[in-house]
C-alpha cells in the first residue's frame, strides 16, 4: 500500500530536520508530505536547505499559520493527488518514535484507521496529563468509544474512510473530532502503543483546550 507520511510544522527549527532523518532512516520507500503551517523561525528555510533536493519528500508552505488541523488538510489533500492510498502523520517535534512507522503501516492492511497511545504516567505533566484524561473521559461518556488516549496526534487512515471522517477543525481538537466521527459512523479502529515523551510540557492540550473542546461536544454529538 502507497502510504505518505505527514508532518505538520509550526517553528520547530530546532528539531525538525532531525525528526525528518529518523523518519527516512526506518524504510528507503517511505515517502514525505511535509507541511510548514507559517513558521516565523528557520524551519522552512532549514527544511529547504537539507531536504530541497529529495525525491521522497514533498515539502509545502502555509504563508500564514492555519492551525495544526488546516495543515493536515493540506498534507492530505496533495498525498490524494500524488497517489497515496493512506496516510500517517507525525509531530515535528520529536514526540513520536519513528520505530512504530512500521507497526502501524502493517496495522493499516487490515483496519481504515490505526491510532497510537501513550500510557500517561506520573513523569508526563500533570497539567499534560489532566488534560488528555479529561478529553478521553469526555469521549466516553458521549460517544461511546472507547480510547485510550484521544489526543495522541500519531494516527494514520487509509483513503477510503477519508470523507467520514473529514475534520473541520484547525486546531488541537482534530483528534477529539475524528474520534467522535469514527464512534458515531462505527469505523473499525486499532491502536498500538508507543513511547511517552514529552520535549515542552508547555505545548500542546492543556486543561483550557481539553475545556473549549468540551464546548463542541454538542455541536459533533449532534451535526457529525
Amino acid at each position: 500500500m502507497k502510504i505518505f507520511i505527514i508532518i505538520s510544522v509550526y517553528n520547530e527549527e530546532g528539531r525538525v530536520v532531525e525528526v525528518v532523518k529518523r523518519i527516512l532512516k526506518v524504510d528507503k520507500n517511505i515517502r514525505l508530505i511535509i507541511v510548514d503551517d507559517g513558521s516565523i523561525d528557520n524551519s522552512f528555510k532549514m527544511l529547504q536547505k537539507q531536504f530541497g533536493d529529495n525525491k521522497r519528500i514533498k515539502l509545502l508552505r502555509h504563508l500564514i499559520n492555519l492551525g495544526k488541523g488546516g495543515a493536515m488538510k493540506t498534507g492530505v489533500s496533495v498525498a490524494w493527488k500524488l497517489g497515496a492510498e493512506a496516510v500517517i502523520f507525525v509531530d515535528a517535534d520529536g514526540q513520536h518514535n519513528p520505530k512504530y512507522l512500521r507497526k502501524m503501516m502493517k496495522k493499516l492492511d487490515n483496519f481504515p484507521i490505526v491510532f497510537g497511545y501513550r500510557l500517561l504516567g506520573r513523569n508526563t505533566p500533570w497539567i499534560r496529563r489532566w488534560g488528555n484524561r479529561f478529553a478521553d473521559w469526555v469521549v466516553k461518556v458521549f460517544f461511546n468509544i472507547k480510547r485510550r488516549d484521544s489526543i495522541c496526534g500519531f494516527w494514520g487512515f487509509r483513503k477510503e474512510v477519508c470523507q467520514e471522517i473529514k475534520w473541520q477543525s484547525f486546531r488541537y481538537e482534530v483528534e477529539i473530532e475524528v474520534s467522535t466521527k469514527v464512534a458515531k459512523r462505527k469505523i473499525p479502529f486499532s491502536e498500538i502503543k508507543i513511547d511517552t515523551i514529552y520535549i515542552d510540557k508547555y505545548k500542546g492540550v492543556t486543561m483550557f483546550d481539553a475545556f473549549k473542546i468540551l464546548l463542541k461536544i454538542p455541536y459533533w454529538y449532534f451535526k457529525i
